[in-house]
């Protein structure tokens, strides 16, 4: 009798117990490009990353890409597992358990060119138009300073083209996601934008894991030794330069 059946079954049980052991997460993320971005390689830099992280530590994903406020929902009452890229809030604390940082992100104010427009503390930029994106968890001392007429779009090429149109003094976001979103869906405005040189701040860009998942913990906690486990052997370094990203 032949030893192949034997053989097939043998690898067929391996196959499905090692199958049983891998868990899939529910992920989700809002479009940001160029962290996130189902039209580009990977998904995007933070996609691509937290994937491969995800794959080291011997977990699936399977990514929904969505409006931020339905994330963050979502994660809430347990629809998703795991938020993809997020910034830290106490309130967001409540009912997300946060990964150690796997990105940084420099947050800057951008204006029209031309716009007699400084910025060294709030006081400068009192009394004008911010334009920024609903429910984003902004620098603390831009959400504390108080005097500025805060605008808040559903997405970062809604106030970016009312920064164009006049309707805003500034907005703020990442300067690679500025950067990018305006030379992609507003080329012919590109060049009349600028950036303020001082920073708002830099944000520490964390997954987060939805508190109503039972092993949420263990899932930090296999992502925190993964990431630190990959920036040592150099694969964390050769995914961003895949993606030509220098902070």
């Amino acid at each position: 009798m032949s030893k192949l059946p034997k053989l097939s079954l043998a690898a067929l049980l391996l196959f499905f117990a090692l199958a049983g052991r891998t868990e899939q997460l529910r992920m989700v993320a809002d479009e940001w490009p160029p962290y996130v971005d189902p039209t580009a390689a990977g998904g995007g830099l933070a996609i691509d990353l937290v994937s491969a992280v995800f794959s080291r530590a011997g977990y699936t994903t399977q990514l929904t890409v969505d409006d931020w406020s339905r994330d963050l929902e979502g994660a809430n009452i347990g629809v998703y597992d795991v938020v993809a890229n997020i910034w830290y809030t106490d309130e967001r604390a409540r009912y997300l358990d946060y990964s150690d940082p796997y990105l940084v992100n420099d947050v800057r104010f951008v204006k029209r060119k031309w716009t007699d427009i400084e910025f060294e503390d709030y006081g400068d930029i009192r009394g004008l138009r911010i334009g920024m994106v609903k429910n984003y968890g902004y620098p603390s001392g831009f959400l504390r300073a108080g005097g500025l007429l805060k605008i808040a779009n559903d997405t970062l090429v809604e106030a970016l083209t009312e920064l164009v149109e006049g309707q805003c003094d500034l907005v703020i976001d990442d300067k690679h996601v500025l950067e990018y979103t305006a030379k992609r869906y507003l080329p012919e405005s590109e060049s009349r934008l600028e950036f303020l040189p001082r920073p708002v701040g830099l944000e520490q860009l964390h997954i987060a894991v939805s508190r109503a998942n039972p092993n949420h913990a263990r899932i930090v906690d296999d992502f925190n030794r993964a990431l630190k486990a990959m920036k040592n052997d150099g694969s964390y370094g050769r995914i961003l330069d895949a993606h030509n990203y220098r902070p």
